[in-house]
């Protein structure tokens, strides 16, 4: 029965409360959509313009932000001694991302001439050029590097094998995705008495690495990469050339301001020829990190795969069951029984879940798919769910049924489970989620990371990479398209299990 009669919705007070409802229902919505939104935009942002949380990327239609955000890659700090004219306030990226009229006044600036001019666009193509040819020509010892973290474990991991890194390097890694060159990015390169080590297998790995930038340049087509000669505009240290003896870059081409302006050449021609290339890169760039930590190594997804069709299995076979055999046969201390499994929610699972530990323990199903699925079977919620929609069922049927000589498992079978197919949707709903998204038992019990689920290496990506918040949200985007395709092929089953109970 509807809340409001036929002859009554075309009345003003009947189209005042329609209205209503539909808002209420649409601020809802947007509570739900808007949080999603925020985080697809976040998963492919980057430092620049991930402090946002902004539902909608402002890069995708703006192409000063684009070009700022062209200029974060190549440095971990707004460059000042790049763009002295720029605003005093600007110092991180964060800060610099938040002023949007300074950022269109600043791209104007620095595009706009070559944007409108062809010979302006012309010189700084050559000057852009040169500067690319001495970058390439720079001793990579005495270069910096604002390397992109993503990028570490590809890069080792077409270099070497695990074993054989370990053998060789002095500190151990569980992973390629454990390797960071922190530490030698820090290297003080100013210091006079710093000299390039010998003999060591990590500074090795990084010069290789930061000669990897240069030479993608190469072979893009690019202008300027992550790895920079050092000092880019003169500097208390000169250093030494591949082919020459120890000078500065300010002191090869003419003085700091001419390194300069070679530099913003370089940056805006790199952004006017590649720009929205680059930009695509670096957005996907977090789902090709995401997919290579959750799905292409070990067998993540072929265990979660494993153990969401064991639970829903086990849940649509015991508990159906159990609420039949309670609501079919009138056995002394039902109401007991019913109290008992609903007072088992009553406990968080935080308490269970010791005494569950020692139990599987006990059992010895440590690192097993049964120590995952068995703690999980039995339902109290959907027990007594199940028995509450049985009992409302006309005994009739079963009275025809007895009469025709059916047997108790063939009335379960033929005449019961067909008409409850929307509840125990929504039961399988329920035990796809809990499984799917389970990672604290099933870290507890499976130690072995052959036996992780998408959840648990989920959990650890975020604990890894909580520098990279946008990484993650890019993880947390991927893992929950499982969630949404499920309940969008089978909402239509599900919204029936949820109407059918409230009508009966």
């Amino acid at each position: 029965m509807g809340v409001l009669l036929a002859s009554e919705r075309h009345t003003a007070k009947g189209r005042i409360f329609l209205v209503l409802v539909y808002a209420v229902l649409a601020l809802g919505g947007l509570t739900m959509v808007l949080p999603f939104l925020s985080m697809l935009a976040s998963s492919i942002s980057g430092p620049y313009d991930y402090n946002r949380h902004s539902p909608v990327v402002r890069a995708l239609w703006d192409r000063n932000d684009r070009f700022m955000r062209s200029l974060a890659t190549y440095f971990p700090r707004f460059p000042r001694e790049i763009y002295p004219d720029a605003p005093e306030s600007w110092g991180s990226w964060a800060t610099v991302a938040r002023d949007a009229d300074g950022i269109s006044a600043f791209a104007a600036q620095h595009l706009e001439p070559a944007w409108t001019n062809l010979a302006v666009r012309a010189d700084w193509k050559r000057r852009a050029e040169s500067f690319r040819d001495r970058t390439l020509a720079w001793n990579i010892d005495y270069t910096t590097c604002a390397y992109d973290a993503r990028d570490v474990a590809p890069f080792v991991k077409s270099q070497t094998t695990l074993d054989d890194l370990n053998r060789t390097w002095p500190v151990r890694y569980r992973s390629f995705f454990d390797i960071s060159f922190t530490a030698e990015s820090k290297i003080p390169l100013g210091h006079a008495s710093w000299k390039p080590p010998k003999d060591d297998p990590k500074y090795a790995m990084w010069c290789a690495f930061k000669d990897s930038y240069r030479q993608r340049m190469v072979a893009d087509g690019d202008y300027i990469c992550r790895t920079l000669p050092f000092p880019l505009t003169g500097g208390s240290r000169p250093v030494a050339t591949e082919t020459g003896g120890p000078r500065s870059v300010a002191a090869e081409t003419g003085g700091p301001r001419s390194v300069a302006a070679d530099i913003r050449a370089a940056l805006a021609t790199q952004f006017i020829e590649h720009g929205d290339r680059d930009f695509w890169r670096s957005a996907f760039a977090n789902y090709r990190l995401v997919a290579d930590y959750l799905f292409v190594r070990g067998r993540a997804f072929l265990n979660t795969l494993i153990l969401v069709l064991l639970t829903v299995l086990a849940h649509l076979t015991v508990n159906p069951l159990a609420a039949y055999a309670l609501s079919r046969f009138k056995m002394r201390g039902t109401e007991q029984i019913l109290l008992f499994l609903l007072a088992t929610m009553a406990f968080p699972a935080a308490v269970t879940a010791i005494p569950g530990f020692l139990l599987v323990r006990d059992l010895g199903l440590l690192n097993t798919f049964a120590a995952l699925v068995l703690p999980t079977v039995a339902s109290g919620m959907s027990i007594f769910i199940l028995k509450g929609f049985f009992d409302a069922l006309p005994r009739e049927l079963y009275e025809a049924a007895a009469i025709d000589g059916a047997s108790e498992w063939l009335v379960f079978r033929k005449i019961t489970l067909p008409m409850t197919t929307p509840i125990l949707a929504v039961n399988a709903l329920n035990s796809f989620l809990a499984a799917y998204n389970s990672w604290e038992w099933a870290f507890l019990v499976c130690q072995k990371e052959s036996h992780w689920t998408l959840a648990v290496w989920m959990y650890q990506m975020s604990q890894q990479f909580a520098g990279q918040p946008w990484c993650v949200m890019a993880g947390f985007v991927l893992v929950s398209i499982p969630t949404a395709v499920v309940f969008l092929a089978c909402q239509k089953v599900i919204l029936r299990g949820i109407v059918l109970p409230s009508m009966k």
